[in-house]
């Protein structure tokens, strides 16, 4: 949803100076239609209105990727819309997408992977995953290959590192199988986390594994293998890796200096 739309009644109001109980109160009062979209660092929610009915509430934790409705989301959101610093948007006439869908979140589909036979076919939001797919996908191989480099099994401490995250992060879980990755850099989807969530996941998982491999009298220089592996593709692919936010997570990955 395109938050500058023209249906809107009022934008990006501070929470400091909203109290959303009593506005959602009011709105419901004057059997208002339309939706309230509530945007906090790492959070967002939307509550549906129709008329005097109880409101709808979808909410999405941008750090985690997950997301919930319901009674409980709603009382989450107004606890939440007390820190100042939030930004609140009403919209007329807006009614709830089908599917269960967010405004904020990709629409449901298929597994999306870089493998696809026509670019042409994707929306510019699909073309956009995959390429996030891509560029993460090159960069966990190159991980692997530094992983490889020192004896370790690198599919079983990334999948070890994807069980330790999936509290957090529901769409690594492996059981799930939401995620996969194919050796050699080809990475599937089939979930809706934020892209931040995304890349803050993999990011962690990579680090953990960077962690495990650089032990021992040999830690140091496998902790430059690392770096050296992610210099190479940063210098190869710096415009995605910066575009998605994964070259500012290149040190902690590393443990050491990259760039």
């Amino acid at each position: 949803m395109d938050e500058t739309s023209s249906s809107a009644v009022h934008q990006n109001l501070d929470t400091a100076y909203v109290n959303l109980a009593a506005l959602l109160r009011y709105l419901r009062q004057r059997e208002f239609t339309g939706r309230v979209h509530v945007q906090l660092v790492e959070y967002e929610a939307d509550v549906y209105l129709h008329g005097a009915d109880a409101p709808r509430v979808r909410e999405i934790d941008l750090t985690s990727g997950r997301e919930e409705e319901g009674e409980e989301a709603l009382q989450r959101l107004l606890v939440r819309a007390v820190e100042p610093g939030g930004l609140v948007s009403v919209y007329l006439g807006e009614e709830e997408p089908e599917n269960g869908a967010h405004d904020f979140m990709p629409a449901p589909g298929a597994w999306i992977d870089f493998d696809a036979e026509s670019d042409a076919e994707l929306s510019p939001e699909m073309r956009e995953w995959q390429d996030l797919l891509r560029v993460s996908g090159e960069l966990i191989a190159a991980i692997e290959r530094a992983t490889l480099s020192t004896g370790a099994d690198f599919d079983a401490l990334f999948r070890a590192a994807r069980l330790e995250l999936s509290d957090d992060y529901s769409f690594l879980d492996p059981l799930t199988e939401r995620f996969e990755y194919v050796s050699g850099g080809v990475v599937r989807l089939h979930a809706w986390p934020s892209a931040d969530a995304y890349v803050s996941s993999v990011c962690e998982c990579l680090r953990r594994i960077a962690a495990k491999i650089s032990t021992g009298a040999r830690g140091g220089r496998i902790r430059e293998r690392v770096a050296l592996e992610l210099a190479v593709l940063a210098r190869r692919r710096q415009t995605p890796l910066t575009r998605f936010k994964f070259i500012q997570h290149f040190d902690r990955i590393a443990g050491t200096k990259v760039l």
